[in-house]
């Protein structure tokens, strides 16, 4: 595995059930740089509302009549696929959640981490029409970051990604 102390980080946003594209071309991209993988689920349906005494983060649901405030995690089948592709990539793995616009808390985490690249995933179905609307995240990114962002299509065509199940 990378040393992760000095490794290059590469932030890669991930969606629940939607791991596998996305996660798999960012693993090959932090394999060619010798850089960790930062996957980031953000929860859009929660705010940040600033920070308590103790420097824990003060989160509240968009929604008021919503009680909910505990971000979206993703699930264990989920977090288990992507260990396996970055096992299989020889790529250290931190997944971290966020909640607030996906843009914006991707860009935060860049930054956080100086990372050498986003990777996000393009959208399908009724989320394309979404972000026909409101942007996409990609767009958003593409056009107010200062590094490279990486989007990948969802369901290539004619493209092989290394699968757990494939490695040597």
């Amino acid at each position: 595995m990378v040393e992760s102390d000095t490794a290059d980080v590469v932030i890669v946003g991930v969606q629940p059930g939607q791991a596998h594209d996305v996660v798999g071309v960012a693993a090959a991209v932090a394999e060619r740089f010798s850089a960790r993988l930062v996957c980031v689920v953000v929860d859009p349906a929660l705010l940040s509302t600033g920070l308590r005494a103790d420097g824990s983060e003060i989160i509240e649901p968009i929604d008021p009549d919503t009680a909910d405030s505990d971000p979206q995690q993703l699930p264990d089948d989920d977090v288990g696929l992507i260990r396996d592709l970055a096992a299989a990539r020889s790529v250290d793995v931190e997944i971290v959640s966020r909640v607030g616009d996906p843009g914006r808390a991707l860009a935060a985490v860049a930054e956080e981490r100086d990372a050498v690249m986003i990777v996000v995933g393009s959208q399908t179905g009724r989320r394309r029409m979404a972000e026909l609307l409101t942007g996409s995240v990609a767009a958003h990114l593409t056009h107010q970051q200062h590094r490279p962002v990486l989007v990948v299509p969802h369901d290539p065509v004619g493209v092989t990604v290394l699968r757990p199940s494939d490695a040597p």
